[in-house]
């Protein structure tokens, strides 16, 4: 069994046969490596030529922490038969799981779901929860679970192209919500606040809050 990601207090450390990490030395059971960086990703394939794929792969809460968890992704079917990977849901990453303050994980970079039986990823935008809201899960097993079996199938919002403007990205955003609810994913609502009257009144609230310091509720 490999474990990708499992290096910081792994509880796959008495039962993997190999975890991969960049936190950790190569040794019997350890091998350094960045997961996000393809060149290294060779010092893998060349483990696997040597000693053969692995019959499972376990990656839990590691691909949302990193800053490309594309080569990753890529290379597990390279690395072993079969796996499962897991990781919190749009759910949790739009709601103040850690703090009243703000929203999902801050350490996190992507969001991911489970959409037409692939992996949905979305980049964490910056302002995304203004665009999107979420009623908080009360139920447990928000996380999500992929099993997978000689490949991996993920999809990427807008193909990884945040543009070529607002109106492009909050249509896709809008048709993203209407996904997520149609295959009962969470209970999403699209707030259009791109709209002229709204963005009116932004503007005027910003005017007088920089002017006066007026706070308006």
């Amino acid at each position: 069994m490999l474990d990708i990601g499992g290096g910081v207090k792994s509880w796959t450390s008495e039962i993997a046969d190999l975890i991969v990490d960049i936190n950790v030395e190569d040794s019997k059971n350890t091998l350094k490596a960045d997961i996000c960086n393809d060149l290294d990703h060779e010092k893998l394939i060349n483990y696997i030529k040597e000693n053969g794929m692995f019959d499972y792969c376990i990656c839990t809460h590691t691909l949302e922490d990193l800053y490309n968890p594309f080569p990753a992704l890529n290379n597990m079917p390279k690395l072993a038969h079969a796996g499962v990977i897991t990781m919190p849901s749009m759910v949790d990453e739009l709601s103040p799981v850690q703090n009243l303050a703000w929203n999902g994980y801050l350490h996190h970079r992507w969001i991911f779901d489970y959409i037409d039986g692939n992996i949905f990823i979305i980049p964490k935008i910056f302002g995304l929860e203004a665009f999107i809201s979420s009623k908080m899960s009360k139920e447990k097993g928000s996380e999500i679970k992929y099993e997978w079996e000689k490949q991996i199938s993920y999809k990427i919002f807008m193909n990884n192209y945040l543009g070529p403007d607002i109106p492009t990205v909050m249509d896709n955003l809008e048709l993203l919500v209407h996904k997520l609810n149609s295959q009962r994913r969470g209970s999403f609502r699209f707030n259009n606040i791109h709209t002229r009257p709204r963005r009116i009144t932004m503007r005027i609230f910003r005017f007088f809050k920089m002017k006066f310091g007026i706070n308006l509720k």
